[in-house]
């Protein structure tokens, strides 16, 4: 990125600017990347949070399905239970009708 003039005073100072531009640019280069990398940090620790609530709420609904799974079943052996328990009584309701007879 040199730039030589017929007279020699001109061309070290063409260099130098050329130098200075260059290392500005670079610097101004550095300066975005730096920046750019800060978001991306951010944006990693807000997708990090995100998906850790995410398993928060799929934990949550995994033991809500759990527990109303567990609580059909109960429900089913308590009307089994309870089945049984009528038909003793029904079977000795209707021996007594039987018998008065």
């Amino acid at each position: 990125m040199t730039a030589i003039f017929m007279h020699g005073g001109c061309a070290l100072l063409k260099e130098y600017t050329m130098q200075y531009q260059d290392q500005s640019t670079l610097a101004l280069q550095v300066a975005c990347l730096m920046q750019q990398n800060q978001m991306l940090k951010q944006q990693n620790a807000m997708l990090l949070e995100l998906l850790d609530g995410m398993e928060s709420v799929g934990d949550r609904l995994w033991r809500v399905e759990r527990r109303l799974a567990t609580q059909s079943v109960d429900q089913a052996g308590t009307r089994k239970r309870a089945a049984k328990k009528r038909r003793p009584a029904h079977e000795q309701s209707v021996a007594r009708t039987r018998s008065d007879k």
